[in-house]
């Protein structure tokens, strides 16, 4: 028989072995789950970097001095700036919030804005802002964010079309901002929103009020051409009334030479009739792109980098004379028979709509809004030539009635 001999001393080291390899492991899984749960915490609000214009540093305090206000959808967007109650709207996730004095996100910032500068500089919705002429500087994600100085409001979205969120840029990598119904302004990572789009600068170092940007170093415009910014890729087409797509004007500085009036083409509140006669990158010379996608200019405006009014094309279309004022409306408006009628006859959907005339009637009241200015309009559904309440729009205060361009709409 074969006797097989054991190392004792082997097996009884074998129990421990094991015991200090578990207890390594352990440690090690614990180590990466201790460093894998550390977050920067976010600083105190304030400028974080140099370099901004006095008046963005301004805002950044503004904004920083407001840290806590509640959100609230739609907030902020009275006659005056500043907090208002906002609205209850269950399909963006604010059911409550007509009954919430606060301020919303772009309402944050129009408001610490005029906390600064001491005007209204930056009103409207997200939308409605970026394209704003008042911008000194414009960047986009492309150029990423160390362009960025103190004060630039930084927007979010994957299109130009579909911008949610604004912030204001502290330096660093952070941002202030009114968050989402339920939240409060706060301060964040720039990084926390995935869907950076760009961003705008409304002064600039040595700046004392808001200027066109300076114009690229391009020919003048006595060739017959003129220069214009376009803030995307835009579609062309083979004339101002056209839907069929016979090409692309890519973004950046590009020329056009006359314009026309044509279809409405539109992003939101913002939308334009005129039409301009351009080259495009892609496809034949001689197409049409709406004005729409300049960076600078407002509704039904079509001007040049120069600030220069491009001249009617030969033949080209013009404005009709309707007796139409366009308005922007802020939500969706019930209207009625009369100015002092309680029965709902239809919708004039949330947009830009056109209205004939204005006529006193009864008070309605939202917050610290009211007005008693009623419009003849013809709305999205339900018979023409009903009435909506001067309240639904967007860009003026208690008890006025203008339109988009600040044109006070006639009595009827």
């Amino acid at each position: 028989m074969t006797t097989t001999r054991v190392n004792l001393l082997s097996r009884r080291l074998i129990a421990p072995l094991r015991w200090a390899a578990l207890l390594s492991l352990l440690v090690s899984v614990g180590v990466f789950f201790a460093g894998a749960g550390e977050a920067q915490a976010a600083p105190s609000c304030a400028v974080l970097s140099t370099g901004a214009a006095p008046q963005a540093s301004a805002a950044v305090r503004s904004a920083c001095g407001l840290i806590g206000t509640p959100y609230s959808w739609g907030g902020g967007h009275g006659g005056q700036p500043g907090p208002t109650y906002g609205l209850c709207d269950p399909a963006n996730g604010a059911p409550d919030d007509c009954h919430v004095r606060g301020l919303d996100c772009s309402g944050l910032v129009r408001y610490a804005y005029d906390l600064a500068v001491g005007e209204d500089v930056i009103n409207g919705t997200t939308r409605t802002q970026w394209p704003t002429s008042r911008a000194v500087a414009r960047y986009y994600r492309a150029d990423g964010t160390a362009p960025l100085l103190p004060g630039d409001l930084v927007y979010f979205g994957n299109t130009a079309s579909t911008i949610h969120h604004v912030a204001m840029y502290l330096g660093q990598g952070w941002i202030v901002e009114a968050p989402y119904s339920g939240g409060y302004v706060q301060v964040a990572a720039l990084s926390s929103h995935g869907d950076y789009y760009g961003a705008i600068r409304l002064y600039g170092p040595g700046n004392s009020n808001p200027t066109p940007p300076t114009p690229p170093t391009t020919p003048p415009s006595g060739d017959g051409r003129y220069w214009v910014d376009t803030y995307a890729n835009a579609p062309v087409y083979g004339s101002p009334t056209s839907t069929t797509g016979t090409g692309t004007l890519y973004q950046g500085t590009n020329y056009v030479y006359c314009k026309a009036w044509g279809r409405e083409a539109s992003n939101g509140s913002g939308y334009n009739h005129w039409w301009l006669k351009t080259d495009p990158d892609a496809g034949p010379g001689g197409q049409w792109v709406s004005a729409l996608y300049l960076s600078r200019w407002g509704n039904d405006t079509a001007k040049d980098n120069n600030g220069t009014t491009i001249p009617n094309c030969p033949g080209g279309g013009t404005p009709p004379a309707t007796g139409r004022f366009w308005v922007d409306t802020y939500a969706n408006a019930n209207v009625y028979p009369s100015p002092t009628s309680t029965s709902a006859s239809g919708t004039l959907y949330q947009g830009t709509n056109y209205v004939y005339c204005k006529a006193w009637g009864r008070e309605m009241s939202n917050g610290s809004g009211y007005n008693h200015w009623w419009l003849k309009t013809d709305p999205d559904a339900g018979p023409g030539g009903q009435w909506v309440s001067a309240l639904y729009l967007s860009r003026w205060g208690n008890d006025t009635a203008k339109d988009n361009n600040g044109t006070t709409i006639p009595n009827c």
